[in-house]
């Protein structure tokens, strides 16, 4: 799949705390408990994975399910008008290297010892820029139904940007993606 053919909606759950794409030859060695906690329980060892370009963490402190677009661009902050004006905040950009498919789901699905659901995404072996943006889709006239659930055409509560790697970018090293 090339880089501008991505282009998926799905919902995701976690009960970790926390949501990340990466790469899954990463972590394919992390098969048991021990290490589950030493790769990615751990966060000095979630760090170096984001300084590596092997995860992008999308922390913003809640359990749950929402909804993740995932897109490739050729540059990032290309949202909508709608999507722009229901943008909570956006994170700078992260590196993420690809050999050929990337995970997305919650923490506990890093790895191979859980089995927690993820979903597998194809992107083509190379170095891309990621930027992830919270959406405050209920602000958005329209978009809760009477039983407190998204209308047909609400918008996602996340967009994930993928274009190329920007040449002499300083990417975000940071596992709490909005903040600071």
């Amino acid at each position: 799949m090339s880089l501008l053919d991505l282009d998926m909606t799905e919902t995701v759950g976690t009960s970790a705390g926390m949501f990340a794409l990466w790469r899954l030859s990463r972590f394919a060695s992390v098969r048991d408990i021990d290490s589950w906690e030493d790769e990615v329980a751990d966060n000095e060892s979630l760090v170096e994975a984001v300084r590596e370009g092997a995860l992008v963490p999308i922390d913003f402190g809640g359990d749950g399910a929402y909804q993740f677009a995932v897109r490739g661009v050729s540059l990032l902050g290309r949202l909508t008008e709608r999507e722009a004006r229901y943008c909570l905040v956006s994170s700078r950009p992260y590196l993420l290297v690809s050999d050929g498919i990337v995970g997305l789901g919650g923490l506990e699905a890093v790895g191979e010892y859980t089995g927690a659901d993820r979903l597998e995404i194809p992107l083509e072996a190379g170095r891309y820029a990621v930027q992830v943006h919270l959406i405050d889709w209920k602000a958005e006239p329209g978009s809760l139904g009477a039983d407190g659930k998204p209308t047909d055409g609400a918008l996602g509560d996340f967009i994930i940007e993928v274009t190329s790697e920007i040449a002499g970018a300083e990417y975000r090293r940071s596992l709490q993606t909005f903040a600071g």
